[in-house]
Order: structure tokens, then C-alpha cells, then sequence
């Protein structure tokens, strides 16, 4: 969204930052301005604190605001869930993958991209100790303001250093270009040795393919399942995209069985839609035979070299083949005889 230039100024010259606070210096702006301010700080992670007068950001406050000084824009929530593609996982996706974890109370979790929080509320309210990492102030902010975080990091989950010390890491990971099997790989480096990871991710996983291919791999090594979600399962959250959960555990156990991976449903057809192959053959060469017939008449006719029709003319005098062919025509009676016929 396009700042109008009077929020812009207002922000540039009265924004004072300090570490994770900033403070709105000067006259007192009038309600509507201060309105349109202060939706600009909320969308990039500031949050107004009535007690000390300031807006609190999940982190420093002048990298929060930089974007929006240098480019004169903003990203509100709702267009972040459009470009980012954020889906927020629906809760009956959100139990199972809690009772796939098996959680127990006291345990450590670890939620990385934690988004809008719907996961690490979940995780909360069974008593364990939930740790987020988000990237986007924005949704950093939502979840400081849920309270139910033990520690907020607000970064790149790819870039934060991994520290096996989680139970479990229970997580809905972004899917763009296999950016799921990424983050799924870095957060296994982040459970103890009995540990166990449980994650929404794309259905593009369960098909064999170069780009799953060691990915799924690690999935078999590790003593892994995969169970499909429910058809339409994220369609309150805006999107039919299929999706699987996938569990690893940090070490294989020893009685793994072989992973099944789930496959796609394919609707029944009637036997008698099937037709015989020999029959689609026939009309194959049949048409076949018809294209190379019209592509050789087609030849045909441009291999002929073009017919040159010249008119017939009548014999002229001289002085009058000299003439212009501009000139005025003469002024004498037309011969109407007919022109001999040229055969």
C-alpha cells in the first residue's frame, strides 16, 4: 500500500527509535493522521503502550520502519497472506498434528514460523513450553500479543544457528519452491536425540521426483510416516492445495516399518468409457494420413511457379506511346471494336 505523503513526513520527522521502542515526537497529531500512523507502525510489528507512550516492536524499531521510509510503502497483513502465501492451519489440521506429536505437559517445542500463532496457542494450551521464530515483524508483533510464547525470535528461520535441545518441533512451513523440505531439514537439527518433528507440508513430497528425491530419502532413513490431510482441509483458510503431515523422529527406532507413502485417489470409471487400443490406433493413422495428404497438396501447390497474366493492348502511335501516363484522355470518339481475342 502507497503512504499518502502526509503520513510519510510524519513518520520520517517525528519517529524517534530506541533499540525495540519509538516514540512520536512533537505536536500531537490530530486523530485521523495518527490513525493512518499508527496502522503503519502495527503492520510492520509496532504495538502502542499506553504506559510508557511509546510503540514496542518485537525488534529494533529503525530496521522495522527502514523499508517503509526508503520506499514510501507498506505491506498490511492481508496483502502479506496474499504474496507470502500464508495460510493459517485450520485447528482440526492443527490437533492432529498435535496428536501425532504426542505432546505431554513440560515439554519443550520449538514452532518455528509461527505465523499468526494458531499452532503455538494450540501447543500452549497443552501445557508445553512453546518457543516461536517468525520473520515478519508484523506477525511477531500478533504473537507478542498473544503471550503464549516463551521466546520470540523475530528472523529467517534458515538462518538462525540450531540448538538440539527441543522435544519436539511442530511447525506449518512455507511451500514456495520447496522452501517446506528446506525448513524441515534445518529444524530436525534443532531436537534432542529422542526428539520427534511433526509438519504440515506439500503434497508435491509424496511424488517421486528429482527435486523429493533425497528428501524422501531422508524421511525412509529416519523411520518417518506420511498421512494425506483430508481433501479441502486448508479451504477455510483460502486454498484447496493438498497437503500431507509428515513425522521424524530425531533417531530412527528400531522397529521402523517401511514408508508408505500416500497416493493420490483416482476417480472410478466405467469399463465401458475404456475403448479399444487398437481402434484409437486406426483413428490415429487415419488422421495422420489425412495431415500428410493436405501437407503434400499444399506442397504441391507452392512448388508451381505463378501464372503471369498479361492484358492485351492496343497498337499505338508513337506520339501517343510517348504520352504521359498522367495526361488528360483524348477528346475523340473511343473504338468501340472489339480487341482480337489472343488464343
Amino acid at each position: 500500500m502507497k503512504l499518502q505523503p502526509e503520513v510519510l513526513a510524519a513518520i520520517r520527522d517525528h519517529a524517534v527509535t530506541d533499540g525495540c521502542r519509538l516514540t512520536l515526537t512533537g505536536p500531537r497529531f490530530d486523530d485521523r493522521l495518527y490513525q493512518r500512523v499508527n496502522d503503519v507502525l502495527e503492520a510492520v510489528g509496532g504495538r502502542w503502550d499506553k504506559h510508557a507512550g511509546v510503540h514496542i516492536f518485537p525488534a529494533d524499531a529503525a530496521a522495522a520502519i527502514a523499508p517503509v521510509l526508503a520506499t514510501g510503502h507498506v505491506v498490511t497483513l492481508r496483502e502479506k497472506r496474499q504474496q507470502a502465501q500464508f495460510f493459517p492451519t485450520p485447528p482440526p489440521v492443527v490437533e492432529r498434528l498435535l496428536d501425532l506429536a504426542d505432546l505431554a505437559p513440560g515439554m519443550t517445542v520449538l514452532e518455528p514460523s509461527a505465523g499468526s500463532g494458531a499452532i503455538a496457542t494450540a501447543i500452549a494450551a497443552r501445557d508445553a513450553v512453546v518457543d516461536c521464530v517468525e520473520q515478519d515483524p508484523g506477525y511477531a508483533a500478533h504473537l507478542a500479543d498473544l503471550a503464549v510464547a516463551r521466546t520470540l525470535t523475530v528472523a529467517d528461520f534458515l538462518t538462525v544457528p540450531p540448538r538440539p535441545e527441543y522435544d519436539r518441533v511442530v511447525m506449518n512451513p512455507p511451500f514456495t519452491r520447496g522452501a517446506d523440505m528446506a525448513h524441515v531439514e534445518h529444524a530436525l537439527r534443532f531436537l534432542k536425540p529422542d526428539g520427534r518433528l511433526v509438519s504440515v507440508m506439500s503434497w508435491a513430497v509424496a511424488e517421486p521426483s528429482r527435486a523429493t528425491a533425497r528428501f524422501r530419502a531422508l524421511v525412509g532413513a529416519r523411520g518417518g510416516t506420511v498421512e494425506a490431510t483430508p481433501r479441502r482441509a486448508f479451504a477455510a483458510s483460502g486454498t484447496d492445495m493438498d497437503t500431507v503431515l509428515v513425522t521424524i523422529p530425531a533417531t530412527p527406532p528400531a522397529d521402523a516399518a517401511p514408508i508408505e507413502w500416500p497416493v493420490r485417489e483416482q476417480p472410478a470409471v466405467d469399463e465401458l468409457a475404456y475403448r479399444d487400443p487398437a481402434e484409437i490406433l486406426d483413428e490415429i493413422r487415419a488422421d495422420l494420413h489425412a495431415a500428410l495428404a493436405e501437407f503434400d497438396a499444399l506442397a504441391e501447390l507452392l512448388a508451381k511457379p505463378a501464372a503471369v497474366t498479361r492484358r492485351p493492348t492496343s497498337r499505338r502511335s508513337p506520339r501517343r506511346a510517348k504520352s504521359n501516363c498522367c495526361s488528360t484522355a483524348s477528346t475523340k470518339p473511343r473504338d468501340r471494336t472489339p480487341a482480337p481475342t489472343h488464343t
